[in-house]
């Protein structure tokens, strides 16, 4: 396995899209569209993990601002709890083919995207039904600090978080 940047103009772009749409069935232009807007946000970085030429992972994030469509979903929830939107970066995405999954993939992409960034805080969203990933989230150090969460969405969501430990950056 091989770990590479994520780039919208790079040769594995359509790959992790194509990826992206199988794992949660949505369209892909509107998925393109959204990638290629998030890779233009303040301290935005991603990588892919690559297997046989083949994308069996991917993840994303940046630095949260306010006027961020995602970042002022979040700061209403989190009111009253506000230190947690200061300094922070939102973990995007992160995707694993289900043919490579239980190999670490996943564990070694938000190792290397949380590594360098000098935020102080990192928050993700998942869907309170999806129990693999909040264990896995869990076992990586996040903590839940929202329930009841539903971004324009049917489906309840939960914020978790995470401090990142400085490094002598």
């Amino acid at each position: 396995m091989r770990i590479v940047p994520f780039r919208v103009e790079g040769k594995y772009f359509k790959k992790m899209i194509r990826l992206y749409c199988d794992l949660f069935e949505v369209d892909g232009l509107g998925m393109e569209v959204q990638f290629k807007r998030h890779s233009t946000y303040p301290l935005f970085e991603g990588y892919l993990a690559i297997i046989n030429e083949q994308v069996a992972g991917y993840i994303y994030g940046y630095s949260s601002l306010k006027g961020q469509y995602y970042h002022d979903l979040l700061a209403r929830h989190l009111r009253t709890e506000p230190e947690w939107m200061n300094h922070c970066m939102e973990l995007v995405e992160l995707g694993v083919d289900p043919k490579h999954r239980s190999r670490g993939i996943a564990k070694h992409l938000v190792e290397r995207l949380l590594q360098n960034r000098t935020e102080e805080k990192v928050l993700l969203t998942t869907r309170k039904d999806n129990h693999t990933a909040i264990a896995f989230y869990h076992k990586s150090g996040f903590k839940i600090i929202r329930e009841g969460f539903y971004p324009n969405v049917p489906h309840e969501y939960i914020i978790m978080g995470k401090h990142l430990v400085k490094t002598g950056r």
